[in-house]
């Protein structure tokens, strides 16, 4: 009985190492390095959306335009703001940092989208400025 424990130890501990070895270090397959990488066009999207973001500032044109008619009349200013906010931005005012990416539809989509969110934000927000600050001189001047 004594003799046969160790063997047994023996045996066990072979066979636990065994059961230890992983595919990788068996395989003799050799990875080939990417030689280009394919942007996802999840990526690509994403991308576009934080760039108009960073670099998306010709819009103030536009809010200004709205931000002046407004405070001479909200109504009138209500003109201005429907224009400018139904047009998309130019591709000249769009300021992408990259040439190649914009060529790529996923990015000009998710670009442009956002870049006309960002417009429509702006002339609402100066058409909203106008408002308040006519309210509050109509509230003046009738105290």
């Amino acid at each position: 009985m004594k003799s046969t424990l160790p063997f047994l130890l023996v045996i066990f501990s072979a066979l636990q190492s065994f059961g230890q070895i992983t595919y990788d270090s068996v395989s003799t397959e050799q990875k080939i390095p990417q030689l280009y990488t394919i942007n996802k066009p999840e990526d690509l999207n994403v991308k576009g959306q934080i760039d108009a973001t960073r670099n998306y500032k010709r819009y103030k044109g536009a809010a200004t335009g709205t931000l002046l008619t407004s405070l001479l009349s909200p109504v009138i200013g209500l003109i201005p703001a429907i224009v400018c906010s139904a047009t998309n931005p130019k591709i000249e005012n769009l300021g992408y940092p990259n040439e190649e990416l914009f060529k790529q539809a996923a990015y000009y989509k998710a670009y442009t989208k956002k870049a006309n969110k960002i417009k429509q934000r702006k002339v609402w927000s100066n058409w909203g400025i106008g408002l308040g600050v006519n309210l509050v001189l109509i509230l003046i001047l009738t105290n």
